[in-house]
């Protein structure tokens, strides 16, 4: 039975994810704190993030190799960023209350999601391009989970800047060179789809806030959790059954 201090309060894309993947795991992570150590994928992916930021804001003059691939893409963003064009944001922290208010990141009172975003700019008057790093391998199999994060990005953005119409969001994949969804076959939304969007966020997040056990889910993920038996032999506690 989950104690006062293992209530859900908040929730972020990631939370949502681990707790999909794994009640369990969601519990061990979030509500008991117990942090799994980064490995060398994870530290490269936080790496070339702040790379990506620290150019995007002019803090470096040359532009890293792990981000040649989308040259033209960070000039562009680096200039409208200097220039603090309408619109652009760079590593920014969204947050909102149950009711879809805006709300501080360190609200521990009110915040109820928080959002962590990369780069954001307009392609025009009426449209906001939401963009998010990713570093490593596009994944066939996980396509379902791209486009939850991308309606995500694209409900907040349309929540905070009343005067968009549309927003683009889009993951654009580092290593391979490659944007998702492709330029060609882009998803839109506007503001027709507030409504639902909101909806069908409240709907996907309410089992976890409402969980009182959060058991364990076994799946293809289990031989790599830090906190399962495999674990074990990388300094995990082991709390987990498989």
């Amino acid at each position: 039975m989950a104690t006062d201090k293992m209530k859900v309060t908040a929730w972020s894309f990631s939370r949502y994810s681990t707790y999909r993947q794994c009640p369990a795991k969601f519990k061990y992570s979030a509500l008991m704190k117990i942090a799994e150590p980064k490995n060398q994928a994870m530290q490269r992916g936080a790496d070339i993030h702040l790379m990506a930021e620290q150019y995007l804001k002019g803090m470096v003059t040359r532009l890293p190799a792990e981000l040649k691939l989308f040259a033209d893409e960070f000039k562009k963003l680096r200039l409208l960023y200097k220039k603090r064009a309408v619109g652009t944001t760079v590593e920014d922290n969204w947050a909102f209350t149950e009711g879809w208010d805006r709300t501080e990141w360190n609200n521990w009172l009110k915040c109820w999601c928080r959002i962590k975003l990369d780069a954001a700019h307009q392609s025009d008057d009426e449209t906001m391009v939401i963009t998010d790093w990713k570093t490593g391998k596009m994944r066939d199999e996980l396509h379902e989970e791209y486009l939850e994060q991308l309606q995500l990005y694209a409900l907040a953005a349309l929540l905070l800047h009343p005067h968009i119409k549309f927003v683009k969001p889009r993951l654009v994949y580092l290593d391979q060179g490659m944007i998702y969804p492709a330029p060609d076959d882009e998803i839109v939304y506007d503001r027709s789809d507030v409504p639902k969007l909101k909806k069908l966020w409240e709907k996907r997040v309410k089992p976890m806030f409402n969980d009182k056990l959060f058991a364990p889910k076994a799946n293809d993920k289990c031989k790599w959790c830090f906190y399962g038996q495999s674990g074990k032999a990388k300094g995990g506690p082991g709390l987990c059954q498989f």
